[in-house]
């Protein structure tokens, strides 16, 4: 068994009573607002490329903005292989719906395209 196999609750004290809680879990969220022409083209691709394309938004929120890097949680969390991420990267690259940075030995780094045609939608 891995440690990160290992139950664990977290806990934290309680700022009124002194006492330790068991602390809530945060649920995880896409940021939005995502630009519905911009998901429409994703979802004409074929295979993993729309759920890369979530991980992509997912990972741009957390970063608020910018390049990401794809990481192996996320192709984990949304049951992505790497070869399917390879091939939604190119795809989505294709289209023109991101930018990806490839280094040797380094995981790929995309960055959201977004339009000027695309209603909404913020500047690059």
């Amino acid at each position: 068994m891995e440690d990160r196999d290992i139950p664990v609750k977290r806990i934290k004290r309680n700022v009124s009573n002194g006492q330790w809680e068991e602390a809530k879990t945060k649920e995880l969220f896409i940021r939005g607002p995502i630009p519905i022409p911009w998901v429409e083209r994703v979802a004409k691709l074929p295979g993993k490329a729309l759920a890369l394309a979530v991980g992509l938004w997912w990972l741009h929120g957390m970063a608020k903005g910018g390049e990401v890097t794809v990481t192996r949680k996320m192709l984990e969390r949304l049951n992505i292989s790497r070869d399917a991420a390879a091939d939604g990267l190119l795809r989505l690259e294709k289209a023109g719906l991101i930018r990806v940075t490839r280094a040797p030995g380094n995981r790929p780094r995309a960055r959201i395209v977004m339009y000027a045609d695309t209603p909404g939608a913020p500047p690059t």
